[in-house]
């Protein structure tokens, strides 16, 4: 009876090896992203990176009482925020094409699309 089981037991796993054999490759497919979203992830990794270095550069303290307010502080960082994304968009610093070229190297963006 034994015997039985285990042959029942290996032909099943034998055919299911078979199937996920199969669907193997479905499942190792997964969407490639088109260039429009490699150059927008690259470009919002790179305005993230504009944002830090302006937070950053923002600490420093020359000891400037007049604007040591908080809606002063906030103003600021809408401010660099916006300056951040206008730079990224239009590549002042150029990460946002390197981090492109490797994204696209990586998933194979852009290949024919």
């Amino acid at each position: 009876m034994s015997d039985t089981t285990i042959n029942g037991a290996g032909s099943s796993a034998g055919s299911s090896a078979g199937s996920s054999a199969g669907a193997a490759p479905a499942n190792n497919t997964s969407p490639r992203p088109s260039k429009a979203q490699v150059h927008e992830a690259a470009q919002k990794f790179e305005a993230l990176m504009l944002r830090q270095m302006l937070a950053q550069a923002r600490k420093v303290d020359f000891g400037n009482t007049l604007f040591d307010q908080k809606a002063t502080e906030n103003f600021r960082d809408m401010q660099d925020s916006n300056l951040a994304d206008i730079m990224a968009k239009r590549g002042t610093l150029g990460f946002a094409r390197m981090i492109e070229a490797q994204l696209a190297r990586q998933s194979g963006a852009g290949n024919g699309e």
